[in-house]
């Protein structure tokens, strides 16, 4: 097996902090017995929206990653990326304190907690949590990806499913193929679980932080993740030119890059 990307002590540490931030997000989240109500929000400039929720948890991911790996550079949702730096680091971590914040702050427990190590702009480690629905999980390039300790495992349908494909900012040219909306952090677990036979996703508003952990998992879980030409996806450099992100099974790749308008 190769060896690990992440030494052991370092990731045990590194879990423990995702966990404690998403342990953060449930204790302010709107859904939760008890919430302690309304969060301040805030409207950033791609229209997209910041809570005290994100800005808390990225807080902890952020110190524990300063701490863990003081050599690395971090890319966050949440802080202006220095592009220079990240150009010239070799290692480079990406993480979304709180992916679906729109989903959070209605209540709804798709949200999640994405955090990934990309090494010269090629994602090889992520971690996913969803805190509502207790669901870790941890792939690693060459090692396999888990939830909660089981194997992921991609499905083995070489043609597409009705109503297994999930379609986002476009449509396309098979909408039977068309899966309900969700969240796109739930819709890539769902894919790497085989729940879900793919997605097809225009990249309108979402950046390198929602889908450089969810890359490894459906790697690992034996699918393919590619741009609309069918080239590697690139993360952690500050800059995503890409249209539209396929991620599949492996066997459905070419139907999938069909939908594309």
């Amino acid at each position: 097996m190769p060896e690990e990307r992440v030494p052991h002590k370092a990731k045990e540490e590194l879990l423990a902090a995702v966990r404690e931030a998403g342990d953060l997000l449930l204790s302010l989240w709107p859904g939760a017995p008890g919430s302690p109500g309304e969060l301040e929000v805030a409207q950033k400039r791609d229209g997209t929206l910041v809570s005290k929720a994100d800005l808390a948890s990225n807080e902890i991911l952020m110190r524990a990653l300063h701490k863990l790996f003081p050599g690395d550079a971090i890319l966050s949702e949440e802080v202006h990326p220095d592009r220079g730096i990240l150009a010239e680091s070799p290692r480079t971590w990406v993480i979304d304190p709180l992916d679906g914040t729109k989903c959070f702050l209605n209540g709804e427990d798709q949200f999640s907690l994405l955090l990934a190590l990309c090494e010269r702009g090629e994602p090889v480690f992520g971690v996913q949590l969803f805190p509502a629905r207790s669901q870790l999980v941890v792939a690693e390039k060459g090692r396999g990806a888990r939830v909660n300790g089981a194997v992921m495992q991609v499905s083995g349908e070489s043609q597409s499913r009705r109503s297994h494909v999930y379609l986002r900012n476009f449509e396309g040219r098979r909408p039977e193929l068309a899966s309900p909306m969700m969240d796109s952090g739930q819709a890539f677990f769902r894919v790497a679980t085989g729940a879900l036979d793919g997605a097809v996703i225009r990249m309108n508003t979402l950046g390198e932080w929602d889908i450089a952990a969810p890359i490894v998992a459906i790697q690992e879980a034996g699918g393919r993740v590619s741009d609309e030409g069918g080239r590697e996806v690139k993360c952690g450099l500050g800059t995503l030119n890409i249209q539209y992100l396929i991620a599949s099974n492996g066997l459905n790749h070419s139907e999938l890059l069909s939908l594309i308008p």
